[in-house]
């Protein structure tokens, strides 16, 4: 996708010929269909949805998902995009739009039946924004923007109050998921490690990613990143006789300098007085 506007969206035909273990997939947008015509099912991890013409599905970034169809064909409205056209770096009231998708509880549901009321808005601003799409007039890139955000705002009224509350009700499930990104940490954190590397380790986006690591751990990324460098810096006080500028670079950190002062903020004492 563009880089400068990250999205899509278009009408797709599924055949019931297409059936197959390899229509199952992933990908790391953010996806929201309408069923238009025909009917099926969808296949979301580990749970199945039939589904009908007014249906709403939506899928998280990295989420496995395929479909059957029932019928000979079935129609579709497709819409992806990435979460760094909703939200921006540190901006906590933005990530608000993501809540359906960043974080879920036991009771989450991707199928949002077409006798929901929010299911026939949706349907409707999803039209209006392909009209935008194909007629590409000039602001629309904006248009689409506006349109999403009411679409993103229904969800989370939707999803409200219904057992739905994100992995902020299940931390263990989000620290799984963050496993990849620890263990990547754990082998590297002696080098230069960026937002994005850790990012990559579970198909998130950056800013995405710092919000859920966050969200999940209580601490940010690069403060749990220092501690990760502190913890082994304090060992290596204890059990070698290298200098302390040695264990500052051994450890990850760029100067001397830098570690006394990291050091202190989350310790409370100097490295001298920490040996």
């Amino acid at each position: 996708m563009d880089k400068g506007f990250p999205f899509q969206i278009d009408e797709v035909t599924l055949a019931a010929g297409d059936n197959a273990d390899e229509a199952f997939h992933w990908h790391t947008f953010l996806e929201i269909t309408c069923i238009l015509e025909g009917s099926g099912c969808y296949y979301v991890s580990d749970r199945a949805y039939e589904v009908s013409p007014g249906d709403i599905v939506i899928f998280n970034s990295a989420e496995l998902h395929g479909w059957q169809v029932f019928q000979s064909e079935m129609r579709v409205l497709a819409m992806v995009f990435s979460d760094s056209i909703v939200a921006g770096y540190g901006d906590l009231m933005d990530m608000e739009y993501l809540r359906p998708f960043v974080g879920r509880g036991s009771n989450f549901r991707n199928r949002i039946g077409q006798d929901e009321p929010c299911a026939v808005q949706i349907a409707e601003i999803m039209q209006e924004i392909l009209g935008e799409w194909r007629q590409r007039s000039e602001g629309y890139p904006l248009m689409i923007k506006a349109d999403v955000l009411r679409i993103l705002t229904m969800l989370v009224r939707h999803y409200h109050g219904d057992g739905c509350s994100a992995e902020r009700g299940d931390p263990s499930r989000a620290l799984r998921r963050l496993q990849p990104a620890f263990e990547y940490i754990d082998d590297n954190y002696c080098a230069r490690i960026t937002l994005k590397q850790a990012a990559d380790q579970v198909f998130m986006s950056p800013n995405y990613f710092s919000h859920y690591f966050h969200d999940a751990t209580r601490i940010s990324f690069s403060d749990y990143v220092t501690l990760r460098r502190i913890r082994k810096a304090r060992e290596l006080m204890e059990t070698s006789g290298k200098s302390i500028y040695e264990i500052a670079i051994e450890c990850g950190f760029p100067n001397s300098s830098n570690f006394y002062r990291l050091y202190k903020k989350h310790t409370g004492e100097s490295p001298r007085q920490g040996r």
